[in-house]
């Protein structure tokens, strides 16, 4: 089965939209994250220092940046970036997801846990949307 899925973050670059090929209709959240993430790695491979950027914004939790933030700067990543290890960034992915960075809608249904079992239909949208805190609260 092949899945549309949506990456939406607020007032930016975004990963793109990408079909994810998942072996049944029911799965879990980790899985379809776990899919989603590589294909998104796969699609921007030939630029690796746009994948950092795109995936940094998309999954890079609070806890990452107060880390970075205690080195004395945030920096975006060099120009002569690695390519991103699937395995790692799936790891991120599920870490950020698990902390509330995005939240992932699944035929307009927002989605809690990691091993959530889930039945995807055709032609349903999968969402992952960064969430932001708003200004002045």
């Amino acid at each position: 089965m092949r899945v549309e899925v949506r990456s939406r973050v607020p007032g930016g670059d975004r990963l793109p939209d990408v079909l994810v090929e998942l072996a049944r209709e029911q799965t879990t959240v980790g899985e379809l994250i776990r899919a989603a993430v590589a294909e998104q790695v796969r699609a921007w491979q030939a630029d690796s220092t746009r994948c950092r950027a795109l995936l940094d914004r998309q999954y890079l939790t609070d806890e990452d940046i107060r880390a970075q933030a205690g080195t004395g700067v945030i920096r975006m990543p060099d120009r002569q970036a690695a390519a991103p290890d699937v395995e790692a960034e799936v790891a991120r992915a599920w870490r950020a997801f698990e902390r509330g960075t995005f939240a992932l809608f699944v035929g307009g249904r927002q989605l809690d846990l990691l091993d959530e079992e889930i039945v995807l239909r055709l032609g349903e949208p999968v969402v992952f949307v960064r969430l932001t805190a708003l200004v002045g609260g």
